[in-house]
């Protein structure tokens, strides 16, 4: 893979993209917001694995899959009018599909291709399957902490006071500033990933991505999330209850 080869791959990601989007102003705006959460989570792979000791082959296939780890949510939206699995399609199934439909990987190997498709099913999922070879497994957890770190930006655009409204964004979840799910506080607090099923409320949306904790990877994932203070301010937000200190000594514990 030469670095003309990698410039090609984002040109035909935005192509492939840009000519879904539809006409409309709002759905417009929720694609291109997709598209661009792509580009800063190719950026973010190629942060993680420019500090890392990690071989050509696993840095190739994580950063192809970075680029394309969420294209299944451009046909997503325009069929569903909406980023939620729940209520629409496995979206890293969906996008593996489109990978091979429209010839997006081409360019690789038929064993990288394997591995970026494979990645890309499982960047979504809330645990990876045991003993996956080390050919997927590496890529795909550069990928989940590059699209981390996109996300935990995103949504903290979204959920701060006075940031940004929209309810495609945030699951159309209710903004019920006392209320978190018992259920997700003892999912973090237990050292487990929280569950998207569990979410009614904004608040449970900031303990979601407070869990993610659990499942970080590298230490350039880390160490950016700490200069960011991304963890900081989603606890912050919370109510101030013994439980939630419990649970900010928990987050920020497992951060170190």
């Amino acid at each position: 893979m030469t670095a003309m080869d990698m410039d090609e791959a984002v040109q035909d990601l935005v192509a492939f993209a840009q000519g879904l989007f539809p006409g409309d102003p709002l759905h417009r705006a929720n694609m291109a917001l997709k598209l661009d959460h792509c580009l800063r989570v190719f950026q973010e792979a190629e942060a993680i694995t420019s500090v890392e000791n990690l071989s050509s082959a696993t840095t190739r296939r994580a950063l192809w899959a970075a680029l394309f780890h969420d294209v299944g949510r451009f046909e997503q939206y325009v069929v569903y009018k909406t980023f939620d699995d729940r209520k629409s399609t496995d979206h890293g199934r969906l996008g593996s599909r489109t990978l091979k439909r429209h010839g997006l990987l081409d360019r690789l190997d038929a064993q990288d291709g394997k591995a970026v498709r494979m990645a890309v099913v499982l960047h979504n999922k809330r645990f990876l399957p045991t003993a996956l070879p080390a050919w997927v497994l590496h890529p795909v957890r550069v990928v989940r902490d590059a699209d981390k770190l996109d996300i935990l930006l995103i949504m903290l655009n979204h959920l701060r006071p006075g940031g940004e409204h929209n309810p495609v964004v945030t699951l159309g979840l209710r903004d019920e500033p006392d209320i978190c799910s018992s259920e997700l506080v003892d999912q973090v607090l237990d050292g487990e990933l929280g569950d998207y099923a569990k979410m009614r409320t904004l608040n449970d949306f900031r303990l979601l991505l407070c869990s993610w904790v659990h499942d970080l990877n590298y230490f350039a994932t880390r160490q950016a999330i700490r200069q960011r203070g991304y963890l900081t301010e989603l606890l912050s937000d919370l109510p101030d209850t013994p439980k939630i200190r419990r649970l900010h000594d928990t987050v920020l514990s497992a951060l170190e």
